[in-house]
């Protein structure tokens, strides 16, 4: 069975998502560096092994290490980034095969709060990108992008929704194609 390392720092819907359809054919551990992310409770909830390195306990450089050598013993044919919200080091992105999944239509509003960036400048048409991870910010080769018309009126919030649904959909079957399942 392949097996993928998930990191995610925070809700973890779409963590959740991806161990719901795919937790009978992967091998899938988590990874937080937020000891108190809700992630991690969905991940006991579903009896999924999980690992926690606090950022806020080490120096940068000793975090990346920590890290480094816990996902080289895991040997993950496939990190999957679900709201990880660090910069990983060049030393991780240059070891291992990393995707992640963002809410937009890359290379459109990159980085942090996407979704009302989008939303504020008014664009007409958003969506989500699954990409390769890189050493940039949201840089790396686009897999898979679902685009989105925003309806006139709609609000952020309901937006949101959308976008995640979308990124529940899109995650699992990116996923499986990449894992020949």
């Amino acid at each position: 069975m392949k097996k993928i390392v998930i990191m995610a720092s925070g809700n973890g819907s779409n963590f959740e998502n991806i161990v719901k359809k795919l937790g009978n054919q992967v091998d899938i551990e988590l990874f937080s560096e937020n000891k108190n992310a809700y992630v991690i409770k969905r991940a006991e909830k579903l009896k999924v092994k999980t690992h926690i390195i606090d950022f806020k306990s080490y120096y940068r450089d000793e975090y990346d290490e920590k890290l480094y050598n816990l996902l080289k013993k895991q040997t993950p044919e496939l990190i999957v980034l679900a709201g990880y919200m660090k910069l990983l080091s060049p030393k991780i992105v240059d070891k291992f095969k990393i995707i992640n999944i963002h809410p937009s239509l890359l290379p459109a509003f990159p980085g942090v709060n996407s979704i009302k960036k989008a939303y504020n400048y008014g664009v007409k048409i958003t969506g989500v990108t699954v990409h390769w991870v890189d050493n940039g910010i949201d840089t790396g080769k686009i897999i898979e992008q679902k685009s989105l018309k925003i309806d006139k009126g709609i609000s952020l919030e309901k937006l949101e929704e959308k976008i995640h649904e979308i990124e529940h959909e899109i995650y699992p079957c990116v996923l499986k194609k990449l894992l020949g399942l």
